[in-house]
């Protein structure tokens, strides 16, 4: 077929500005040197320079030590907890206690529930954490 005719030179398809247009973040997913269009965790974390390349490297090693800091708190509250459940006195068994609360004090019981609650927050928080750093 012969389209010699057709003429679409007048067609206008208007400024479509890709000249002005934004960024856009590479998807490199393998280790790579390239840090051009290079985002990091969001796409308003872009690395435009050698100068935000270094901050972000300095930011992403403070994240990471928080993140260490974190793990380090959630391990001795965990050992205070338990300390402070020893250091409660154990009631005497009676036939009324029932048998899961074998030696355990009402106060004891009290601390593990708070401390359950705690501990769950805690690992949400260090879970978001790690799959942010991820």
């Amino acid at each position: 077929m012969d389209h010699s005719h057709m003429d679409h030179s007048g067609m206008g398809h208007g400024d479509m500005g890709h000249g002005d247009m934004p960024m856009m973040c590479s998807m490199n997913m393998l280790f790579t040197w390239d840090t051009t269009n290079l985002c990091i965790i969001f796409r308003q974390w872009h690395i435009r320079g050698t100068t935000s390349l270094v901050f972000s490297l300095l930011a992403i090693i403070a994240i990471s030590a928080g993140y260490e800091a974190l793990r380090e708190g959630i391990r001795r509250y965990e050992s205070s907890v338990a300390a402070k459940q020893e250091a409660v006195p154990s009631e005497p068994n009676t036939e009324s206690s029932t048998l899961l609360g074998v030696g355990r004090s009402s106060q004891a019981d009290t601390i593990g529930r708070r401390a359950h609650l705690v501990k769950a927050v805690l690992y949400g928080a260090q879970n978001f954490y790690a799959f942010m750093i991820m």
